[in-house]
């Protein structure tokens, strides 16, 4: 599907086009079908993770997902849910050049916990 395609289908359960980069630049990373990620840990240098994904086409299609530590292998997370959360948490990650980047704190308070964050909480 094409980027302008994918932009006008996921836009509704994603803030809109008023974020349109930080959306194209999430679908990007779901088309890939794998995000390679650094998990901070403070006074260590962190944890790097791989989570990949199958399905997800449309935003309330659910997308299986599997997430890994290569230096724990015992460690694998498997997981399901609607795909437009997953283009919303990667729409909070800061790509940059050379260094790895990590899911939001949302996404980790879901994965172990199993709830969001609240917005408005300080």
């Amino acid at each position: 599907m094409s980027q302008p395609a994918l932009l006008a289908l996921y836009a509704p359960y994603c803030g809109g086009l008023s974020g349109e980069e930080d959306l194209s630049a999430a679908l990007t990373i779901l088309q890939s079908q794998s995000f390679d990620g650094l998990r901070p840990v403070e006074g260590a240098p962190g944890h790097a993770y791989r989570l990949s994904w199958t399905g997800g086409q449309a935003p309330l299609e659910t997308i299986s997902c599997c997430l890994k530590f290569p230096s724990h292998p015992s460690l694998n997370y498997s997981f399901e849910l609607v795909t437009h959360q997953l283009v919303r948490w990667f729409m909070q990650v800061e790509i940059q050049d050379g260094m790895d980047s990590d899911l939001p704190d949302a996404f980790w308070q879901w994965l172990l916990v199993g709830t969001e964050q609240d917005d408005d909480s300080a």
